[in-house]
């Protein structure tokens, strides 16, 4: 029985990983066709083919559920065609025994999507953004953040640059009363990041407003803010949430609720790639019900296109609840795992319908 379950899950894995090398080589033609018309300067198609190779990595993860879905497909229709299937099946194995089979393989991509994801994907896109930037003449420097504004408790706080090297210019403070009503404002030339943690900022200086109108300035010279925003919070600002690592979208998306902002597109983010293990078992369920349910007695070709049309759907609905979480403030949770909900449960049950 070992060996026989081995069989199925090497067969079952080696059409995943052709599936998936089959969809990154695709990716990697339009996504090379997409950066030619970027060329400029030094940035040629060599520097462009480098760029899209460092996102790869990101690519990856992004199609592995419709790899496991089509792989899936063609893995176990490779049995079936072959009777395979119905010899194990005439032989006392149950479908359910060959459904676990089946996800054993994708369990490994899972596992290989999760670290691609935590510790390649930020690396390689960092890499890819200074690639195109240098060679396009730009002035790139990691962390280099411009015109940033930021609420800690009832202050706003506007950040004119943060330099890669956790330093700041132009820094001011705008606070209010109870009323909402603007009460001082404060600024420094420059501020330091500090390692026992907080700013020290430069040259601080107040101005004070009384209701009369009149206006009271203050020098009050070197000072150390110590706010929860972190150097590492400010790096992260300048990185779109879908290449961050989970603990870095964890992290930020508890320090953003911590001071009343706007967290969900990165608690989203979050829990997209939390639930993705989810995502692509979900998937090589339904790959299974393709193979015992409906659509056992037709082609190949027919079972593969389905297939990308299943895979399609998926994940045009799953960005469509992520996109109507955003705008129609529900929980980001819900719109991630709805879509998986929704294919697990077809494919259960599904697959207990098979005789």
């Amino acid at each position: 029985m070992n060996l026989l379950a081995a069989y199925v899950s090497r067969t079952v894995l080696s059409s995943m990983l052709l599936v998936l090398a089959l969809l990154l080589g695709l990716d990697l033609v339009f996504s090379f066709i997409g950066e030619l018309e970027d060329l400029k300067g030094n940035y040629q198609a060599l520097q462009a083919l480098q760029v899209v190779a460092l996102e790869l990595p990101f690519r990856l993860c992004d199609v592995l559920p419709v790899a496991g879905l089509i792989g899936g497909i063609v893995g176990l229709g490779l049995l079936a065609g072959q009777s395979e299937l119905t010899v194990m099946r005439s032989s006392g194995v149950s479908n359910s025994r060959i459904v676990w089979w089946a996800l054993r393989p994708a369990l490994l991509l899972v596992l290989g999507g999760l670290i691609v994801s935590q510790y390649v994907v930020p690396v390689s896109h960092e890499r890819a953004q200074a690639v195109k930037a240098i060679a396009q003449g730009q002035d790139y420097q990691r962390g280099l953040l411009s015109g940033f504004w930021h609420r800690e408790a009832d202050d706003f706080i506007h950040i004119r640059t943060v330099r890669p090297d956790a330093g700041m210019h132009d820094v001011t403070f705008y606070h209010l009363d109870q009323t909402g009503q603007l009460a001082a404002f404060s600024h420094s030339d420059a501020g330091e990041s500090q390692p026992a943690g907080g700013w020290k900022l430069r040259d601080l200086r107040e101005v004070r407003l009384a209701e009369e109108g009149s206006a009271d300035v203050q020098l009050l010279g070197d000072d150390l803010w110590q706010p929860k925003l972190t150097p590492e919070f400010l790096r992260l600002v300048t990185v779109s949430p879908e290449y961050l690592p989970l603990t870095s979208l964890y992290e930020y998306s508890r320090y953003l609720d911590s001071q009343g902002l706007e967290a969900d597109s990165y608690r989203l983010e979050f829990w997209k790639k939390t639930l993705a293990p989810l995502a692509t078992l979900s998937m090589v369920l339904i790959a299974c019900t393709f193979i015992f349910g409906p659509l056992r007695s037709v082609t190949m070709g027919l079972r593969i296109v389905s297939g990308v049309l299943a895979g399609l759907g998926f994940r045009y609905l799953q960005d469509l609840f992520g996109y109507a979480s955003l705008v129609y403030d529900f929980s980001p949770l819900v719109a991630a795992s709805l879509p998986i909900a929704v294919c697990m449960v077809a494919g259960v049950v599904s697959l207990r319908r098979v005789r």
